[in-house]
């Protein structure tokens, strides 16, 4: 085989290769942007005012393959903070490369906040910030909830 022949069947074959690497590389990427869900669908908060236990209960549904970090979710009352009680949660230990060893929560997460004297505060504004990410490498920023429990009570 000629030289020439030899050049021109290695660029043939580096062409074929880069395009076949550059389709799939596309096509993974395209596939992922396509899984990454917005934040709203993928912690879904439900909030329940509890009357009786002087109360807000609040509970995430996370989406699979996503996950909140507890360190993150901070709770305020009329923008002071206040402590929240741990209800239900499927915590484990996550080495992040960029927070180091922190607690994160997968599947579900169930907190409570006591407001005493509940009735006579329904214009109590409740704040709650969260962020998670997705386990594909995405990260969320920080989301803020925000509501009033008179606007919550049925």
């Amino acid at each position: 085989m000629s030289s020439r022949s030899t050049y021109l069947l290695y660029f043939l074959l580096i062409f074929i290769h880069e395009n076949l690497v550059s389709n799939d590389l596309l096509y993974q990427l395209s596939k992922q942007q396509e899984d990454i869900l917005s934040a709203q669908d993928a912690f879904v908060v439900s909030i329940d005012i509890d009357i009786d236990k002087s109360g807000v209960d609040l509970k995430w549904e996370i989406a699979p393959k996503h996950y909140l970090y507890l360190r993150d979710i901070k709770t305020k009352r009329n923008g002071l903070d206040v402590k929240y009680h741990v209800r239900n949660s499927n915590q484990s230990k996550y080495d992040d490369a960029f927070f180091g060893n922190v607690l994160i929560l997968k599947e579900k997460f169930e907190i409570s906040i006591l407001i005493p004297d509940i009735v006579n505060n329904t214009q109590d504004t409740i704040t709650v910030d969260y962020r998670g990410c997705a386990e594909a490498g995405f990260c969320y920023p920080m989301e803020t909830l925000s509501f009033r429990i008179s606007d919550k009570i049925l």
